[in-house]
């Protein structure tokens, strides 16, 4: 059985690009992740052959060298538990999820866990960003860590949400919101609460969380559901929700796709001025919301993790095997 997936490469209104660092920093980034021994033989490769050091180059080209290295310990920091999380019950994610945020919200905490020492070392890479980005980070880490729970919750329970529910906990499980913290320590700049939380910043960040999860969730159905993981993925709950076949529920969520990229353009004309300094920080912000959506699309369907061998052809024709249960 074949399933097409939506033009989302054609659908996005933002441009690719490339990080220039990625040669020389990913094998840095990808030695340190090896150096806590976390990974299994099986994982090592898998982790490897994923290279989400490819994924950060590709949502954030502009950050320098530092910056860089920052986002792609940080993304192979995000994978790793997201990762274990997937293969743990409630009980397993929650241990996970609260060694690694006290270790994070306090240096000198340890419970002599690999994840508190993970945490420990990547706090040093948030040292030069300002206190306000790296109390976001920290804030929004933890909400995204207590969302994975909830997650394996309803995977221990085999429960698949409604739309509502799930868009709300999707955005948390997601991690888009520790995404885009992650720019704010890259750029170096400090948003102030009247600016972060302007109702239509707000709306942009949102509307691009939306596309993103989307995008990831469009791409990564067909791995999930061969793995016994779809439940939190949106082509499961439209089916749900709307009593649709599998190609329908690919086209809804093409088309929301779309819808949320047009909102976001009319949104982002609305933005109001707080100054020159400001605006150009927002500016540079919003551009870094805008290099996500693409990013994560183009590392989707240049790498292995979703399709295999098959990437090339499924980039190409948008026509995907449903692959078949793994017992």
């Amino acid at each position: 059985m074949y399933f097409t997936l939506p033009d989302l490469p054609e659908i996005c209104p933002f441009p690719p690009s490339f990080n220039s660092h990625f040669e020389s920093v990913a094998p840095e980034s990808k030695a340190w992740i090896d150096s806590f021994g976390i990974l299994s033989g099986r994982q090592r490769r898998y982790f490897s052959t994923s290279a989400f050091e490819l994924l950060t180059a590709h949502a954030y080209p502009y950050a320098d060298r530092e910056g860089y290295r920052t986002s792609c310990d940080y993304m192979n920091v995000t994978f790793i538990l997201d990762d274990y999380s997937d293969d743990e019950g409630r009980r397993g994610a929650r241990v996970m999820a609260d060694s690694f945020m006290n270790a994070l919200r306090d240096p000198t905490w340890d419970d002599g866990t690999t994840f508190a020492k993970l945490a420990r070392e990547f706090r040093g890479r948030l040292n030069t960003a300002s206190a306000t980005a790296r109390q976001r980070f920290v804030d929004t880490f933890d909400h995204y860590l207590d969302a994975t729970v909830r997650e394996a919750e309803n995977r221990e329970h085999g429960t698949v949400l409604g739309l509502k529910d799930f868009m709300e906990l999707r955005r948390g499980n997601s991690g888009v919101e520790v995404a885009f913290a992650v720019i704010e320590c890259i750029l170096l700049i400090d948003l102030q609460p009247e600016v972060f939380y302007h109702p239509t910043l707000s709306r942009l960040r949102r509307l691009i969380g939306n596309m993103l999860f989307t995008a990831n969730d469009v791409y990564s159905y067909n791995k999930e559901q061969a793995g016994g993981h779809s439940a939190n993925n949106l082509i499961t709950v439209i089916k749900e929700e709307r009593g649709v076949g599998l190609q329908e529920a690919f086209n809804v969520a093409g088309r929301f796709f779309e819808n949320c990229a047009e909102e976001f353009l009319v949104y982002k004309e609305l933005l109001p001025s707080w100054g020159p300094e400001v605006d150009e920080a927002v500016s540079r912000y919003v551009t870094g919301l805008e290099c996500w959506v693409r990013g994560g699309i183009e590392w989707s369907l240049s790498g292995p993790r979703y399709f295999g061998d098959s990437v090339e052809e499924v980039r190409r024709t948008r026509r995907v095997v449903l692959a078949e249960r793994v017992a």
